[in-house]
């Protein structure tokens, strides 16, 4: 059986690097990208299976670079988890205090990047002959419902008019294209911080009682690449009811 050859972009977020974590404990040969120069996570450094690459998703020179590079080193790839995205500091408080600016480092950032990605990516992952082959985007909840953040949730909405024109298309080809729509995901660290504004802000919101985790997402990710093979064309919500 051939080895499956996993490319994570954003690799270095919180919960993209859970999602890393799944897929090396898995055996899985794992390509991580982010804009840090290296990733925070120590455990992976010396996993002969982790490789990591300082890319800005938003850079389609240094994306064509790296799509080189492994096209060299391993002629293809099994899947794409397209992570890379996070809102920008002045949309927290609306279209009234969001600068032009931010709005458009935001739609380059939170779609643009994906779009890029998939059509970079896109020949490695037709080449690979398995017949286990996946697209997934990790969107959010804020496409679904009103938490702000404008451009943010435009931008998130708008992964899901990629991932669905994408079905028909490359499922020819016996790729299929999900999206993953988590919830509120705070860190220890935020849930430690004074004043403690997750929970004041958004615990009630919670059918179940406590936030979803990273490891809540990066299960998901893994069933939609291996364990749900008939499953394409859908937005999987993992949020602990917090739209509802």
């Amino acid at each position: 059986m051939k080895e499956d050859i996993i490319l994570i972009t954003g690799g270095d977020g919180n919960i993209a690097k859970q999602i890393v974590k799944t897929y090396l404990k898995k055996g899985c040969k794992v390509i991580a990208t982010d804009i840090n120069e290296k990733s925070s996570c120590e455990e992976f450094y010396d996993n002969n299976n982790y490789e990591y690459y300082k890319v800005d998703v938003t850079d389609v020179e240094q994306l064509k670079a790296l799509e080189q590079t492994i096209e060299k080193k391993y002629g293809r790839i099994t899947h794409i988890i397209s992570a890379a995205g996070r809102p920008m500091k002045t949309e927290m408080e609306g279209i009234h205090n969001v600068t032009i600016e931010d709005i458009q480092q935001s739609l380059e950032l939170n779609l643009g990047a994906h779009i890029y990605v998939t059509k970079i990516f896109l020949p490695l992952l037709e080449k690979d002959n398995t017949n286990n082959k996946s697209i997934i985007y990790i969107s959010s909840i804020n496409a679904l419902k009103s938490f702000n953040l404008p451009v943010y949730s435009a931008a998130k909405s708008g992964i899901y008019g990629l991932m669905h024109s994408l079905v028909m298309e490359l499922g020819k080809k016996e790729i299929r294209v999900n999206t993953v729509s988590p919830g509120t995901v705070p860190t220890p660290e935020d849930l430690a911080s004074e004043g403690n504004f997750y929970n004041y802000r958004y615990k009630d919101m919670l059918a179940l009682k406590d936030f979803t985790k990273p490891h809540d997402i990066a299960d998901t990710v893994y069933a939609l690449t291996h364990k749900l093979k008939a499953v394409t064309g859908q937005n999987i919500v993992v949020d602990s009811g917090q739209i509802l």
